[in-house]
């Protein structure tokens, strides 16, 4: 289930097996880590990728709730009584997300 190969040897590293090695190109704009994930097996560039992180969409309720919340104080989530559904969407969105992300090939990576 929490199978993630790495894809230049195959292997099943861990996110806290992954190591980190600097990137010798300028990120660009929209980049903010100047690092790059590496496989602890074979020293290969690898990165998050899939179309796991739409999952991402369903913690949206739940966070403009608690954005509501902080700047306007007003509970959106409270006041329609979907509090517990809101926490099941957060929980459920994180874990898919974890589940059925898998990783790649970081391109250019001569380059890194």
């Amino acid at each position: 289930m929490f199978e993630k190969k790495c894809p230049w040897c195959d292997e099943t590293p861990t996110f806290n097996q992954l190591g980190r090695r600097p990137v010798q190109k300028r990120p660009k704009w929209y980049q903010f880590s100047r690092t790059v994930n590496v496989c602890p097996y074979c020293a290969g560039a690898v990165k998050l990728g899939g179309n796991a992180i739409w999952f991402m969409i369903l913690v949206i309720p739940t966070f403009l709730s608690y954005l509501t919340e902080i700047f306007i104080g007003f509970d959106l989530l409270g006041y329609l009584g979907a509090t517990d559904a809101g926490l099941i969407l957060l929980l459920l969105g994180c874990t898919a997300t974890f589940i059925f992300s898998v990783f790649k090939k970081v391109e250019n990576e001569e380059k890194v």
